[in-house]
């Protein structure tokens, strides 16, 4: 328990401490600092570097900056981990926007007959028939025509499987002379 303990201030720093730190060097995957207090060398990892998404560390330190950094790690080791934003406040969350109401529903747990708005939310609890039959009363002309339109279609798709199938079953018979064992062993 003492080697853990110990390993936490091994550095002459301690986890969770801020300390004032210097940038050296940059790299791709985040910034080496000086630590002023014990002129030890410490990391900033890229996600450590801002609570919003840092594609480019060059638009946050510079070398030779001076920055105030929290330990949040010291490994075995001895290699200091630190965090700039552990010590900014986190930015606040946006708040969502409020849902919309419910629809009026009535015993059946369904919109009421009189209730036409057809949203996302009640289009799944219309019942298809009903939706139909209010068409057909808004639109007769159109629903017969439809109606037939359907109809005629459905006939001729029917017509079409018929004669795909008896292509089919008509080349399937066609394939080439069929050889027929007699019995003999070639």
């Amino acid at each position: 328990m003492a080697g853990a303990n110990s390993m936490e201030t091994t550095a002459g720093v301690e986890v969770g401490e801020i300390v004032d730190c210097t940038v050296e060097q940059i790299m791709p995957y985040g910034a080496f600092v000086r630590i002023t207090k014990t002129g030890r060398k410490g990391m900033i990892h890229i996600s450590e570097l801002s609570y919003s998404f840092v594609k480019d560390i060059n638009t946050v330190l510079k070398i030779q900056d001076k920055v105030q950094a929290k330990v949040i790690k010291i490994d075995e080791k001895g290699r200091i981990d630190l965090s700039l934003k552990q010590t900014q406040s986190p930015p606040e969350r946006p708040q969502r926007m409020p849902r919309r109401p419910a629809p009026p529903q009535d015993t059946n747990g369904r919109p009421p007959k009189d209730y036409r708005s057809v949203t996302r939310e009640t289009r799944g609890m219309r019942d298809f028939h009903e939706m139909q039959a209010e068409y057909r009363e808004a639109n007769p002309e159109e629903a017969d025509s439809f109606e037939k339109k359907m109809a005629s279609f459905l006939k001729a798709s029917e017509a079409k499987i018929t004669d795909l199938n008896t292509r089919n079953s008509a080349r399937s018979g066609r394939g080439g002379v069929r050889r027929r064992n007699s019995g003999r062993d070639y």
